[in-house]
C-alpha cells in the first residue's frame, strides 16, 4: 500500500515526547511490512524552525518525509504548500492516516481524500478524550470538533485509539462517529546492551534502590509537581527530571526539590534522547507518570521494555498494561498514594525485579513496532474494522 502521514510534529522534533515517536516508529514499521510510507509534517520546532529541507523529500529510515513551511494562523499550521503536496499526491495514494485533531491539516487532507474515495484512520492521540475537551480552550475546541472535525470523524474508516481508556473515552462523549479500533502503540529499545558506564553517566553517585526517573515534558498536565512532592515525602529517593521546559516552568519547581532539612529531592537533566535517554531509563529504579491524562504513554512503554517499572496513575491508558506487571504499580492519582507505592517499591528490590522481567517479556512479546504495523494496516485496508 501507499500510505500518507500527516503528523503535526516529526523527527527531529523530539520536543514534541511521545507522539513524534510514536508516529515514526509505526511509519517505519509499515516500510518494514513492504509498504511505501509519506509523512507530511510541519518545520515547527517550540518557537523555532527545522533546518531541513522545504523542498524535496527527505529520507529517514526508509519514510518518506515532506516538510512543509506554516503560515499564519500558525496556531492551526496553516500551510498552502502543504495543501498543494496534499492535492499532488492524493490520487496516488491508497491510505491515509491522520493524527491529532485541532488543526487545519487534518480536514484538509480528509477532504481531498473523500474527493479520491481513499480511506481515512484518525488518531486523537488523546485529544478527544472529555476532561481534554473540557479544559483549556472548551469553547473554541466544541466548536472546532462541530464545523471541522465531525465530517472527519464521521466519514473516517476508523478511528484509531491506543487504549481502551481512550476508546471507553470516545464512547462516553458520543464522539465514536465511526469504528473505534484500539491498536497501542510499539516500542524499539535501545537495539543493545546498556553499559554500567552509560548508566552511570546519567545517574552520577545516586546508588540503586534511590532512582525515581519522570520522562515527559515539563508540564502540570504530566504531573511534575505530584511526582516531586511525593520524592521529597521519602528521604532516601531522588528523582531526576528529564523533557522539555516549553512553558518555563523550571524556575518554578527547582526550589520545590529542596527538602525540609534542606536535602535535595532531586535534579533537573533537561531533554534527553538516543542512548542517554535509555540509559536513564534502564538504571532507574522507577519511572514516576502521575499524569492526567494519556492516550498511551510513551515514556512508561519505554521504561518497560528496559525492564525498570512504571508507578503510574489512573489517567495513563497503559495502565492496564502497567496492572497486568503489577497491580501495586497503579494508583490513585495524589501525593501520599504516590509515596506510598514509592516506598513500597524502592524497599523491595525482589518485587521491582519481577516486575521488571515480566515487563521486558510482555513488551517485547506484544510491542514489537513491525507487529503493531501489520495490525495498522489491516485497519487501513479495512481488514481489521
Amino acid at each position: 500500500m501507499r500510505i500518507l502521514v500527516f503528523a503535526p510534529n516529526y523527527l527531529p522534533a523530539t520536543r514534541y515526547g511521545g507522539p513524534v515517536r510514536s508516529a515514526h516508529g509505526l511509519a517505519r514499521g509499515l516500510v518494514t511490512e513492504g509498504h511505501e510510507v509519506t509523512v507530511l509534517t510541519t518545520d515547527v520546532d517550540g518557537p523555532g524552525r527545522l533546518e531541513v529541507p522545504l523542498d524535496r523529500a527527505v529520507e529517514i529510515d526508509g519514510v518518506s518525509v515532506r516538510y512543509c513551511p506554516i503560515r499564519t494562523p500558525k496556531r492551526l499550521y496553516y500551510s498552502p504548500d502543504m495543501a498543494r503536496l496534499i492535492d499532488e499526491m492524493m490520487p496516488d495514494t491508497d491510505a491515509v492516516h491522520i493524527n491529532g485533531l485541532f488543526l487545519w491539516p487534518g480536514p484538509r487532507i480528509a477532504r481531498a481524500a473523500r474527493r479520491q474515495g481513499v480511506p481515512v484512520v484518525i488518531s486523537p492521540r488523546g485529544m478527544l478524550m472529555p476532561e481534554m475537551v473540557a479544559g483549556k480552550s472548551r469553547l473554541v475546541k466544541t466548536a472546532w470538533i462541530a464545523l471541522q472535525e465531525r465530517d472527519t470523524l464521521r466519514t473516517a474508516r476508523a478511528i484509531h485509539a491506543t487504549s481502551e481508556g481512550e476508546a471507553e473515552g470516545l464512547r462516553t462523549s458520543g464522539r465514536d462517529l465511526a469504528p473505534v479500533v484500539v491498536v497501542p502503540n510499539g516500542v524499539e529499545g535501545p537495539g543493545q546492551a546498556l553499559t554500567a558506564e552509560e548508566i552511570a553517566e546519567v545517574w552520577g553517585d545516586v546508588p540503586e534502590g534511590r532512582r525515581v526517573a519522570f520522562l515527559a515534558r515539563l508540564d502540570w498536565t504530566k504531573g511534575i509537581d505530584l511526582a516531586i512532592e511525593a520524592v521529597r515525602a521519602h528521604p532516601d529517593a531522588v528523582l531526576r527530571i528529564a523533557g522539555h521546559d516549553q512553558i518555563g516552568l523550571r524556575a518554578e519547581l527547582e526550589p520545590r526539590l529542596r527538602r525540609d532539612n534542606g536535602s535535595s529531592a532531586g535534579a533537573f537533566l533537561g531533554p534527553l534522547d538516543g542512548a542517554r535517554k535509555w540509559a536513564f531509563l534502564a538504571g532507574a529504579d522507577l519511572l514516576l507518570a502521575p499524569s492526567v491524562r494519556e492516550s498511551f504513554g510513551m515514556a512508561v512503554a519505554e521504561a518497560l521494555a528496559v525492564g525498570t517499572p512504571a508507578l503510574v496513575t489512573p489517567g495513563v491508558g497503559a495502565k492496564d498494561l502497567v496492572a497486568e506487571v503489577d497491580p501495586g504499580l497503579v494508583v490513585p492519582r495524589e501525593a501520599g498514594a504516590l509515596n506510598g507505592a514509592l516506598s513500597t517499591f524502592l524497599t523491595d528490590p525482589a518485587r521491582r525485579s519481577a516486575a521488571g522481567g515480566k515487563a521486558r517479556t510482555i513488551m517485547a512479546e506484544r510491542y514489537d513496532w513491525r507487529a503493531i504495523a501489520a495490525r495498522m494496516a489491516a485497519l487501513y485496508s479495512g481488514e481489521a474494522v
